[in-house]
């Protein structure tokens, strides 16, 4: 026999004591504590009753120590509840589960706001980068039908009269349906994205990034103020510096959308100055996005220098700030009508705006 090599070096000691009966009374419950918790403690104490067993064959000991070693292995066998052992693995791997799934919903309800904005008009349309490349939906749908039936197995495989295990097993049942619709596109794809990164909230609340989605989404439909409820909120209590600015260049766009330019700018200007713009080159369009909304607030000279700012720090960004700037038409006709303001950022931006 092989002795378990992984046993914790702290237990070591108490475990070998508890199988001599030597281990103090006091010191009993933190042991069995730490066993209920640790696979290769439990492993390495059933090893050591194994050769102690062997050990009194062995030596033909006479039936009172085998009675006494027979009624200490059963105090070792109440002590170590391996039914209540198996429920609580049942409770952690069920929570493993419902981690997966929340991400799982997410991935997919990502997927569908992006393919619904992919398939909008140009009007409608916007440029919504992705925070990761988004799943394939066929497959995730496959994924997410497998997913719940193993979690609702799972669930099943012990005592009905856990809670928490009956809660697992009823948001499996419940999840079940997300992943029976046909794959959609379109208009639909944008009903199906809501609805998946809603369940994904609820099951993860303090969920970042869905809940980041989750504004998209409102913001590409047009509701504005559910849109900046849900950015608020990430950029509130959200624990990532990234994730918080995202959601504040994001609420940037929602102000400039709906007309409010200085509170844009106040957001575009706070996420300039958290420094993330400079390791983080999907920051970027804030500076483009300050300037922009600058000009549209009619603060001239904050425009001018905002771009100057920008070709200083990233001259190689010139073309792609010209090639985004191009996709601005509300912008372009503003600089049409301001020609004060298109002459100076001529003189002063010229890598930007010559003419």
């Amino acid at each position: 026999m092989k002795l378990t090599a992984e046993a914790c070096v702290a237990f070591e000691r108490d475990i070998n004591l508890f199988i001599d009966h030597e281990l103090p009374a006091v010191e009993t419950p933190q042991l069995v504590e730490h066993l209920e918790s640790c696979g290769p403690c439990r492993d390495y104490l059933d090893d050591l009753r194994e050769l102690a067993a062997l050990h009194r064959e062995m030596l033909g000991a006479d039936d009172g120590p085998q009675t006494r070693d027979a009624a200490a292995d059963a105090a070792v066998a109440d002590l170590v509840d391996r039914h209540a052992l198996f429920a609580s693995i049942t409770r952690t791997l069920l929570v493993d589960k419902r981690e997966e799934l929340a991400r799982l919903l997410y991935e997919l309800g990502k997927a569908y706001v992006l393919a619904g904005n992919e398939a909008a008009s140009a009007q409608r349309r916007r440029s919504v980068f992705a925070v990761s490349r988004p799943v394939d939906v066929r497959g995730a749908v496959e994924r997410g039908r497998r997913l719940t039936r193993e979690g609702e197995a799972l669930a099943a495989s012990t005592d009905a009269d856990d809670a928490s295990v009956r809660a697992g097993g009823s948001l499996f049942r419940r999840s079940r349906r997300l992943f029976t619709a046909s794959v959609r596109a379109g208009a639909g794809a944008f009903a199906n994205g809501h609805r998946l990164l809603i369940e994904a909230l609820a099951i993860r609340p303090d969920f970042d990034e869905a809940r980041l989605y989750l504004g998209f989404h409102h913001m590409l439909v047009g509701r504005l103020d559910r849109a900046r409820v849900e950015f608020r909120r990430v950029y509130r209590h959200g624990q990532d510096p990234v994730h918080r600015m995202m959601a504040l260049q994001f609420l940037g766009n929602v102000y400039s959308s709906g007309g409010d330019y200085r509170r844009a700018i106040e957001c575009y200007e706070e996420v300039v100055a958290s420094g993330l713009i400079d390791v983080e080159p999907r920051f970027f369009t804030s500076l483009v996005n300050l300037a922009v909304s600058c000009a549209k607030a009619g603060l001239g000279d904050r425009c001018v220098r905002s771009f100057s700012d920008l070709v200083t720090r990233f001259p190689a960004r010139v073309e792609h700030v010209r090639a985004l700037l191009a996709r601005k038409q509300a912008f372009l006709d503003l600089l049409a009508h301001k020609t004060d303001l298109r002459d100076s950022l001529r003189r002063q931006v010229p890598g930007l705006f010559a003419a």
